[in-house]
């Protein structure tokens, strides 16, 4: 206890010692978001899922964020600001959810996943405002991050996120808009090849650099435009055993992201479009995701992905209101050595419109739908679809409002895949055994504060 004490006592003395220009009551911020409910069956969901046919009714896992962040100074008109975020998420229905990743089960023990609690890491940085004498209103930042995300709330997707460690500058006042540049680095797994003997492999990193280039400003009455351009550039292990004795077992390149975004409001609400061409190794992955991932086997370094998103919300009257989705992207110019892909091409709609029945209840419907058609390089295409229907009855403390939370829903899923008269989308209820079909009711909890 003495030892406490003595702790306590310094930490206070240190403060009482600090600059003046740092003793000043700090501004405190506490944030965060959490989802969590029971469904009457396990449900395989997945993201993929999720961002395809919608998220009401379809979520099963609990997960959620806590932010934390506060001005630690404030000098001559700078404030210097410390934020961090920690995520927690885990499936399955179960009381105990430990981090050990090891399952109990009839007295033998097991390596799985069922039992396991995942912790991440989300945001630690430093933001200062006001520390450019020419721009009062320009943040200097530098630390890990969300770094501008942009999403589609029903469907979960972030159509474009490099989020990670990095450094920048946001919000300098050029001309009639707002520029931001930042540079991020991104450290992902890579398989080398020995350079004599092709049969030892070994993990190794490489890096992908990010730079960023965003610039916002103001159209007409009630409209933004936002021209953004992401360049990603990847870097091999520089580990000197690595560089000397091994080489990627697939060599892909850079990767250029540029989009151009349209935010319109209007007397019954906003939407926004959003047009984007990707060219090169990132191409591949992101039919429903963001292009922040390279194609480890080089199928990808001449790939060209064209998407186009449409997305809003209406209130047609006082008590009764839509969000929508409309996403269409298609892709082609894939190595035919490294992959049997020649293109693709996929739709998506999702659709929840809500009644207010009370002030604090109304009744959401979401109707989610997808398809998706790959071409080979023979020719022959495959499609995948899938359709989910929810019916929710909801109770929140302003059921006028689509953003009101917490929110607390009971509700009912259907949900049909298939692949070409066959099963794609993996709805099953339980093991390997998929269906191409299932039906769930729940309640579900959710939260943003």
């Amino acid at each position: 206890m003495k030892k406490v004490t003595l702790l306590a006592a310094g930490v206070l003395a240190a403060v009482a010692a600090a600059p003046s220009a740092n003793a000043y009551t700090p501004n405190a911020y506490f944030g965060g978001y959490f989802r969590s409910g029971v469904m009457s069956k396990r449900f395989n969901k997945s993201d993929d899922l999720v961002h395809q046919v919608g998220r009401l009714g379809a979520e099963n896992d609990t997960y959620g964020e806590i932010f934390l962040g506060t001005d630690v100074a404030n000098v001559d008109d700078t404030v210097w600001s410390v934020n961090s975020r920690i995520a927690v998420s885990s499936q399955y229905n179960r009381d105990w959810q430990s981090t050990n990743n090891v399952v109990i089960n009839n007295d033998s023990v097991s390596t799985d996943n069922v039992e396991n609690t995942r912790f991440a890491l989300r945001e630690f940085n430093l933001t200062v405002k006001g520390l450019l004498d020419f721009d009062k209103d320009a943040t200097v930042w530098a630390g890990k991050r969300f770094y501008h995300r942009e999403d589609i709330h029903v469907t979960d997707l972030y159509y474009w996120d490099i989020s990670g460690m990095g450094a920048g500058v946001e919000n300098l006042q050029v001309g009639p808009g707002k520029l931001s540049l930042a540079w991020l680095r991104r450290d992902d797994g890579q398989t080398y090849v020995d350079n004599v003997d092709s049969s030892v492999k070994k993990n190794g990193f490489r890096s992908a650099h990010i730079f960023d280039v965003q610039y916002d400003f103001p159209a007409w009455d009630g409209a933004n435009i936002e021209v953004r351009d992401t360049f990603l550039v990847p870097q091999r292990d520089n580990d000197s055993t690595t560089k000397k004795y091994f080489h990627p077992e697939n060599k892909f390149g850079k990767s250029n992201i540029f989009g151009v975004e349209l935010g319109q409001g209007y007397s019954l609400g906003w939407h926004k479009t959003v047009l984007k061409w990707t060219h090169g190794s990132t191409a591949r992955w992101v039919k429903f995701g963001t292009e922040a991932w390279f194609d480890d086997t080089g199928a990808s370094n001449k790939a060209n992905r064209y998407s186009i998103y449409n997305f809003g919300q209406m209130n047609f009257t006082s008590n009764f209101g839509m969000f929508y989705t409309l996403n269409f992207t298609a892709s082609k110019n894939y190595d035919a050595n490294k992959t049997n892909l020649k293109n693709d091409r996929a739709f998506q709609v999702v659709v929840r419109p809500y009644v207010q029945l009370t002030k604090m209840t109304k009744v959401l419907v979401e109707l989610g739908a997808y398809t998706e058609t790959e071409k080979d390089q023979d020719g022959k295409s495959t499609t995948r679809n899938a359709q989910k229907y929810t019916v929710a009855y909801a109770i929140t403390p302003d059921a006028s409002n689509f953003w009101s939370r917490p929110e607390l829903r009971i509700f009912a899923t259907y949900i049909h895949g298939k692949k070409d008269g066959m099963q794609s989308v993996d709805v099953s209820s339980w093991g390997d055994r998929a269906q191409n079909r299932n039906f769930l009711v729940g309640v579900q909890a959710e939260a943003w504060w």
